[in-house]
């Protein structure tokens, strides 16, 4: 074997360990928020794929079906008769699912990790293609750094080990545009072009916002325009049409074939999905509130500050390296050497472009703007400002002939290790980050922004080390998964509307037949909805206290220690 191809074999090697280690370590240590509910939705697709009731693998205002395909087949490695038993389809708002798999002797929890690690892996192999398309472009170096750079941000790091869509949805779309770049403007081999239009189909299989990827892709292709204005603008327009219905064609033959839903009933689907998508953004919710699509009611949400809120909260959980990065690569399109001043410049244009265009997608929807629905604007600026700094400190070395080649490898070096020690500080949960110069600036400082369940795991494993942990309730907010699968014993979970005042009697219930209550503060505290109950609660003395990063995140009362003034001012609550 030639020694380059065994460097090749090395290097890629050396990059999927680099990948999985963080990824995988400890992967079964917390749950999030949204996860108990994609496991249901998973059971549910995989039992239509089992009663062959295709019909019945859609979810809503996203396909998710990239999602659920990965649940299914945790669902058939970990309970594959789950699928003929008869039980239907069982409702996720319910939360059946766990207390069904129980009784069968099976642990929502290791369903929930057999899909992470299945998901990793997947991540995994659209990271090393990745890789391949970028040294289509870039010195293998630079493309080295760049994607390690890009896959140590914090917060994108996170999303890799949760079991949601962003993940796939961000590799789906950078592969694509990387395909299409390299088919435009280095290789015009007929693979590219499709590789970019399947991975803009699984894109859209995995969520509808990633029709965001149009914005980049029209850059590129009057990028070719303008390239090709000598043979005349018109042959250069119907070319770059031939290629965008090609790549089109594609996009639409992967979503018809891999989703079984529109085989049979592709109107249903289309509705479903992109009925709740218009209704959620310019409705502000999906189709079971707004009943119908009334384009009369159509506004798009165009305050900036909205759009400034979304910048912030990326600002946030980037690092200070991704933001000089950042500023670095803004020397990118001004590169004077022939050679790779196109690339740098196309190559800042479509990162650029992606980026904001994720952004403002979100921005002026109505409706839910979390974190991570940007996910794609992450990776473009993080490979962006991966590119910044490996250039700007090729420039020092060029000029500074006493600043050696070891010199380059090192400061690169020690760039990756802190980007990496960003994350790794905040293992195992990652999404906890918090830009440090914002955070001394006072942004997000009287509450961890966007908690997600973190700590919570912690405040049941505490509770089920005490004695009575097989048999005493547990009463908490966010029950569902997050406390009941590391808790033994029994759990309710405390409903959003108890703080209303108009459902004091369902609270008081519920207490009563509890021996312990979790208030998860970082959330509870922070939301004007539930004031009045954090109020009431304030005049107990918790039990116990979850304390992280600095913040107070989780308090546990014993229900027997709660005085009467306590149940009086719970009764009252307005």
């Amino acid at each position: 074997m030639q020694r380059k191809n065994v460097s090749n074999i090395l290097l890629y090697l050396v990059l999927t360990a680099v990948f999985l280690a963080p990824r995988l370590a400890k992967i079964d240590s917390f749950v999030t928020l949204d996860e108990p509910h994609w496991l249901s939705m998973g059971a549910n697709f995989y039992y239509a794929l089992g009663q062959r009731e295709f019909e019945n693998t859609v979810y809503e205002y996203q396909p998710a079906v990239t999602t659920m395909t990965l649940i299914a087949f945790a669902m058939f490695l970990y309970f594959p008769e789950y699928r003929g038993l008869g039980q239907g389809y069982l409702d996720y708002e319910k939360g059946l699912l766990d207390p069904f798999m129980a009784e069968y002797g099976k642990d929502p929890l290791m369903l929930l990790i057999y899909s992470r690690i299945i998901q990793i892996f997947v991540l995994l192999v659209l990271f090393l293609v990745l890789f391949y398309l970028l040294r289509k472009f870039l010195p293998q170096w630079a493309a080295v750094f760049a994607l390690a750079f890009a896959m140590f941000d914090p917060f994108y790091l996170s999303q890799h080990r949760l079991m949601n869509h962003e993940g796939m949805v961000s590799l789906f779309v950078m592969i694509s545009l990387m395909a299409f770049g390299v088919y435009l403007f280095k290789d015009a081999k007929l693979f590219f072009l499709l590789l970019s239009g399947a991975a803009a189909g699984f894109a859209q299989l995995s969520k509808s916002s990633a029709i965001a990827i149009l914005a980049a892709v029209g850059v590129m292709l009057l990028w070719q325009i303008v390239q090709e204005r000598g043979s005349g603008w018109g042959k250069g327009f119907l070319n770059a049409l031939r290629t965008l219905g090609i790549w089109f064609t594609v996009l639409v033959v992967t979503y018809f074939v891999f989703w079984p839903g529109m085989w049979v009933a592709p109107g249903k689907m289309l509705y479903e999905v992109y009925g709740n998508a218009f209704s959620y953004a310019f409705q502000g919710a999906r189709l079971t509130v707004t009943e119908e699509l009334d384009v009369s009611q159509f506004s798009l949400n165009t305050r900036l500050a909205d759009i400034w809120e979304i910048i912030k909260i990326l600002l946030y959980r980037t690092t200070p390296l991704t933001w000089l990065g950042s500023l670095l690569s803004f020397a990118l399109p001004f590169t004077r050497d022939p050679e790779t001043a196109p690339r740098n410049r196309l190559f800042f244009t479509l990162l650029l472009t992606n980026a904001v265009a994720f952004i403002l997608l979100i921005g002026i929807a109505q409706g839910r703007n979390s974190p991570h629905y940007i996910l794609s604007s992450y990776i473009s600026l993080n490979l962006l400002a991966g590119l910044g700094w490996f250039h700007a400190i090729q420039w020092l070395v060029n000029r500074l002939p006493s600043f050696r080649q070891t010199g380059q490898v090192a400061i690169l070096s020690l760039v990756i290790f802190a980007q990496a020690g960003s994350a790794l500080t905040n293992f195992p949960y990652y999404f906890t980050y918090r830009n440090p110069l914002l955070y001394a600036a006072g942004w997000f400082n009287e509450f961890p922004h966007f908690p997600y369940c973190e700590g919570l795991e912690r405040a049941a494993q505490y509770l089920a080390d005490l004695p009575d942990a097989d048999t005493a309730t547990v009463f908490s907010y966010y029950g569902r998964g997050c406390v009941s699968y590391y808790y033994p014993g029994p759990t309710i979970s405390y409903r959003p509307y108890y703080s209303d005042g108009e459902h004091t009697e369902d609270l008081l219930n519920n207490l009563r037949a509890s021996e312990y209550l979790i208030v998860y503060y970082a959330n509870q505290g922070q939301l004007a909805h539930h004031q009045n109950f954090i109020n009431a609660m304030s005049k107990a003395e918790p039990f116990h206290v979850i304390w992280l990063n600095g913040y107070e995140y989780v308090r546990i009362y014993k229900v027997d220690d709660l005085g009467p003034e306590i149940y009086e001012a719970l009764a009252n609550l307005k």
